[in-house]
């Protein structure tokens, strides 16, 4: 249903809106008059280029770009609002910018456009309920309109009626000719994941503040990096990525237990100052019963649950299958070293770690090292999206209550690397209790005797989802020649990351 502004609240929003209109970093914000003239002209004298993603490119022309999806294979053509259509046969869509109707179907893709400051463009938002953020959440109370997701044909309506529709490959209504792919989730590295700012800021003519933006967070997530380096090198503790899978009717009412190796998730590890438990599979590795899962398991000093399912410390302990966690004998379950990242939550459950964590990669990875070293900082610390499930810890729901400016460009949430007094480990310090000292290398946990139903990390993406690879026929194989159609893994992934 449309939402309609009264006269009292546009008058409140007015002062909100002037300022939503600065075009400080924004260029060529006005339409060409004059098509023969700016095919001559450089209409963009700042322009982007892409550092470590490894999913797209940019190429710039006088008064068009071509943005390239190099996932999905997919050419966008962006030309300046008033000039003729370049002539491309091979594009994609068309696209004229800056863009001022937007919409999008992942949240992820929003973190990114509020991270520009230009969210004032976006008139349509899927998954409303699951986004964290409170401005946006302030937004679509009082501006943005969210999809109708229940009647088809007034979403294809609200999708006409955008210059362009950010959405994920295999995402709902994604084939319209407005339609533009995201793939940030499946980069290979967090800063590469972080750098898509420069994707999204091309469709707005934002070069400048994505620029800047990603200059500061790379710069900071080296300064985490190095500091990490250099403090913990002689103690990493080994982090293990875990999900359980409930039987349900798209596993064939079957659990499975999983160990994810996503190559973003080795390089935060890494520069985290921590170590990978990598299995021999590719990227992750599935597991058929519960204890061949915990044997996998044994080595690993720190446990981040990432199932699809909210549970609490006693839950996590059903469904891995220890039964009496007194006689066991994980290092992880002793020194009570069991995360998820569900801290930060909207009120209907859905995950800020599906969104600003990818947009902001410094903040994950001091995160992270908060994770792997508590008392990393002498000023102390407290977590933005892991909360320790053996200690208790609460998750915080954000509401639009929190939202001061609901049009101000969304601020990092990490901290100034350089400023932060890092604080040295001390191997004796029961934090530390079973780890290894003196180890650096990742460690290689053999599979070939263990229950596993699969090698391949096929998991499915929502709205920015948590590995880096999938399967290229969109179906999950299972060793025994079983398959599930990927749809159907997808529609689960969907409703259930939703529901969290």
């Amino acid at each position: 249903m449309k939402l309609f502004i009264s006269l009292s609240l546009v008058s409140l929003l007015a002062p909100l809106a002037v300022l939503a209109q600065s075009t400080d970093g924004l260029q060529s914000t006005s339409c060409v008059s004059s098509s023969s003239s700016s095919d001559s002209t450089d209409l963009y004298k700042t322009k982007s280029e892409v550092k470590y993603a490894k999913l797209f490119s940019i190429e710039y022309h006088n008064n068009y770009k071509v943005v390239n999806n190099l996932s999905t294979k997919d050419k966008y053509v962006l030309y300046q609002c008033g000039s003729d259509k370049p002539s491309i046969n091979d594009a994609s869509a068309f696209i004229p910018i800056p863009v001022s109707k937007a919409a999008t179907w992942a949240t992820t893709a929003a973190i990114f456009v509020e991270a520009l400051g230009v969210q004032n463009d976006i008139q349509n938002l899927g998954t409303a309920p699951s986004v964290v953020s409170s401005c946006l959440q302030k937004l679509l109370q009082d501006v943005i309109e969210p999809f109708n997701e229940g009647n088809s044909t007034q979403t294809d309506q609200q999708e006409q009626n955008n210059t362009v529709v950010f959405n994920m490959p295999g995402g709902e209504d994604d084939n319209t000719s407005n339609t533009v792919y995201s793939v940030e989730y499946l980069e290979s590295s967090a800063l590469g994941r972080s750098e898509w700012v420069k994707f999204f800021a091309a469709f707005f003519n934002a070069e400048e503040r994505a620029n800047k933006l990603f200059e500061n967070i790379d710069s900071n997530y080296q300064c985490f990096l190095n500091k990490a380096d250099k403090e913990y090198n002689d103690i990493r503790p080994v982090v293990a990525w875990t999900s359980y899978a409930a039987p349900t009717e798209y596993n064939n009412n079957t659990a499975y237990w999983q160990i994810s190796f996503a190559d973003y998730k080795y390089d935060l590890v890494r520069d985290a100052g921590a170590r990978m438990l990598n299995t021999t599979g590719k990227q992750s590795t599935m597991f058929s019963s519960s204890q061949a899962f915990l044997d996998a398991l044994e080595e690993a000093d720190i446990l981040i649950d990432e199932s699809f399912v909210s549970y609490s410390y006693n839950d996590l302990l059903k469904n891995y299958g220890i039964s009496d966690k007194t006689s066991a004998t994980y290092s992880w379950l002793e020194a009570g070293r069991v995360y998820r990242p569900d801290r930060l939550q909207s009120t209907a459950g859905g995950l800020d770690w599906f969104e600003a964590p990818v947009a902001f990669a410094d903040a994950l990875l001091q995160d992270l090292i908060s994770v792997a070293h508590p008392k990393f900082s002498k000023e102390g610390y407290s977590p933005i999206w892991f909360r320790n499930l053996a200690k208790n810890e609460t998750v915080t729901t954000v509401t639009a209550a929190g939202c001061a400016d609901m049009y101000a460009q969304r601020q990092d949430p990490a901290g100034t690397c350089s400023s932060i007094d890092f604080q040295s480990a001390n191997p004796s310090d029961s934090v530390y209790s079973g780890v290894d000292a003196n180890e650096t290398q990742d460690l290689i946990y053999d599979i070939s005797k263990s229950e596993v139903i699969n090698d391949d990390d096929s998991a499915s993406h929502t709205h920015g989802g948590s590995d880096s690879s999938s399967s290229p026929s969109g179906s999950l194989s299972i060793r025994d020649g079983t398959t599930i159609i990927g749809a159907a893994v997808m529609a689960l992934s969907l409703v259930a990351a939703a529901a969290l």
